[in-house]
């Protein structure tokens, strides 16, 4: 074997324009909106939830049969789908938005008036239609890059060893491949240590699981099947897609979180006017994981007028968002090291899995000692 050939594959590989590339950023190439790169799993999965049901809507037919991810998949303009979910999430994921709306070159160069519009959800896609073939560019440069990859590994790409396919899909079936959240720690993990390839075939098979598992996470169409086996979460049925679909307002549904503090159960029953029922004292906060909702949870404790101010310019500079986001993140993480601050999923007995988006946030008040959590 070259001797070279491995560290070649390596910087083919790794010299892809879309890299780092994250299991999460499916959404971004699906919609072909860059502004979706960098989602959390919560958030992936919260919008994909979203879409979907939009789709169910939009798209009736192409939704009769198969999965929702499959839904998604076929459909080839998701502008509709994509703007009614944004628009949803405008409240239970603030900076997600904020974020999203910001990158949209329409409105970035003023070429949408938002008062044209009579609703949100038109203004949205009509901007979003304009969106970039990121799937497309994904594709090709998948394709060429595997092909310099193979060529790299002493390999024919036009004629491939028959147990290529073979030898890759085993790979990606091992335990240690669902663990990769990037193509980089893929690769990583497929040529270092006891994993490192000791012949041609074995090269190749890093280069065809390194396609495969690009082609996933870029959402391409034969990337499906592996997309949903590397994030089982995306597996859902017609049904499980109705269990989580949000709950409609006017059906009043009661949602409760059990502190960790003190075990008491809170309760609040959710409408066009929130209802409190019962409330702990450690109780603060009842939001997503989006940085907007947590700024929300931070304000709770003594941040000061001065770093209140900092962080709202930050939220208002598009070029400082990854910095807010970033001091919020560290700022909670923090106060939950502290033993100050917790949270916990809500939980509702009439949808149990409607507000799966949703958490309560707990505070240690100030005079007690740090207790013992339930």
């Amino acid at each position: 074997m070259n001797q070279n050939a491995l560290p070649t594959i390596r910087a083919i590989l790794e010299g892809a324009f879309f890299s780092p590339l994250r299991l999460e950023d499916w959404p971004a190439f699906l919609f072909g909106q860059p502004g979706l790169l960098g989602l959390e799993d919560e958030e992936a999965f919260d919008l994909f939830v979203r879409a979907a049901v939009v789709a169910q809507t939009v798209h009736p037919e192409q939704c009769q049969d198969g999965q929702p991810l499959e839904w998604l998949f076929a459909i080839d303009d998701h502008a509709v789908e994509l703007a009614h979910a944004l628009a949803e999430m405008r409240v239970d994921r603030p900076l997600l938005f904020h974020r999203m709306l910001l990158s949209l070159p329409a409105v970035s160069e003023g070429r949408l008036d938002p008062r044209d519009f009579d609703v949100v959800e038109d203004f949205l896609a009509s901007a979003l239609h304009q969106n970039m073939e990121l799937r497309q560019a994904a594709a090709a440069e998948i394709d060429v890059l595997a092909g310099r990859g193979l060529r790299a590994a002493g390999l024919d790409p036009d004629n491939p060893p028959a147990q290529l396919a073979e030898v890759a899909a085993a790979l990606l079936a091992r335990p240690e491949a669902r663990q990769c959240h990037s193509d980089l720690e893929l690769l990583y993990w497929l040529t270092e240590g006891d994993q490192r390839p000791a012949d041609a075939l074995a090269l190749g098979a890093v280069v065809e699981a390194w396609r495969r598992w690009a082609a996933a996470a870029s959402a391409q169409p034969q990337g499906l099947g592996l997309l949903r086996r590397l994030l089982p979460a995306l597996d859902l049925t017609a049904d499980d897609l109705a269990e989580h679909a949000p709950t409609r307002r006017q059906e009043n549904p009661v949602i409760t979180a059990q502190c960790p503090f003190c075990g008491r159960q809170s309760s609040l029953a959710l409408g066009r006017v929130i209802k409190e029922l019962t409330r702990c004292p450690h109780l603060i906060f009842v939001g997503t994981s989006d940085e907007a909702h947590l700024f929300e949870v931070l304000r709770h404790f003594a941040l000061g007028r001065d770093v209140e101010n900092l962080l709202e310019s930050y939220y208002n500079s598009p070029d400082d968002l990854d910095l807010y986001a970033t001091f919020v993140n560290d700022m909670c993480e923090m106060l939950i090291d502290q033993g100050r601050l917790d949270s916990v999923p809500v939980a509702c007995e009439s949808t149990p899995k409607a507000f799966h988006y949703l958490r309560a946030y707990f505070a240690r008040q100030d005079d007690e000692d740090e207790p013992t959590k339930h």
